[in-house]
């Protein structure tokens, strides 16, 4: 059952040190309210696995709900500190310059042959990504990444469309990916950017309260080599409804020309395009970068 108040969704919201944080400054996002709302989740509906897609006990975000003012201070212990590892950050910035690069990349991404995560090294601005791919979304639609036949983790069934939120569990060519002990994915995260080429914004949704190393302390306690996947957590969740009532999601506006970097391993994700009217296209690029490598606050 959707919950249809802020208030009601936020009252249990805990902050601890394997929770998601937004790295940006409290001034900063409050001068960016308008781009926030919040969204509990449910698990896929008999309704949405037969008529939208969705995979068998895919989670599905709730539709988004606006945060006012007042709602700034119970998401405040949300923004990152000082000493928070980047791992467990989500950024938000632009890329310096992105024309040539956005047209390369494109051209790589359509070109026959091409395998998502195993691109080309770009150069953005002092940083260098791996191209990943790049997402084209539909507007309207509750969430945005769909089986791909060249990647096995999201092929789990031929009538299946929609993956719903997960977690990445990828390795690439270069040895970038999530496939590592926990405190490295925490200490030096392999981070995803998400550039919004357009034509219109898009959203993304992120767990604040489950990430994987939640879901590694209750399915697998003291094992820091435990690396859990989405399958994993939607078998938790339908054992453990309580849990699955807890989670809360921030639903961030990426504008056109704007980006964030999600630390797509840990943080349970999906991009969505509900309430929208326009496409959007985003290229992704993979890579370990620095806390604030684009912010623009």
């Amino acid at each position: 059952m959707e919950t249809d108040s802020v208030d009601s969704l936020l009252a249990g919201l805990r902050v601890d040190d394997r929770s998601i944080r937004l790295d940006c400054t409290a001034a900063w996002l409050r001068s960016h309210r308008h781009r926030l709302a919040v969204c509990g989740v449910h698990l896929a509906t008999p309704e949405e696995v037969s008529h939208q897609g969705f995979t068998q006990d895919a989670i599905v975000p709730d539709a988004p709900l606006r945060v006012a003012a007042r709602h700034l201070e119970r998401l405040a212990p949300f923004v990152a500190a000082p000493d928070t590892p980047a791992g467990l950050c989500l950024g938000f910035g632009r890329l310096p310059d992105p024309g040539q690069l956005v047209a390369d990349a494109r051209v790589e991404a359509a070109a026959p042959g091409f395998v998502p995560h195993h691109g080309s090294h770009y150069p953005l601005g002092p940083h260098t990504g791996r191209l990943v791919d790049v997402l084209s979304a539909h507007a309207g639609s509750r969430t945005t990444t769909v089986v791909d036949p060249r990647l096995p983790q999201y092929s789990e069934r031929l009538h299946a469309v929609r993956v719903g939120l997960h977690y990445d569990n990828v390795w690439t060519s270069g040895g970038e990916g999530e496939r590592f002990p926990r405190d490295v994915r925490v200490a030096s995260a392999d981070r995803r950017v998400i550039h919004n080429m357009g034509p219109g914004p898009r959203s993304l949704v992120v767990a604040l309260n489950m990430s994987s190393l939640h879901l590694s302390d209750m399915v697998s306690p003291g094992n820091g080599r435990n690396i859990p996947t989405t399958k994993q957590l939607r078998d938790f969740l339908t054992e453990h409804p309580d849990e699955l009532s807890r989670i809360v999601c921030a639903v961030w506006t990426i504008e056109v020309g704007d980006l964030v970097v999600l630390p797509a391993g840990i943080a349970l994700h999906d991009g969505s395009m509900q309430r929208r009217r326009k496409a959007s296209h985003a290229l992704v690029f993979a890579g370990s970068f620095p806390r604030r490598a684009f912010y623009d606050g």
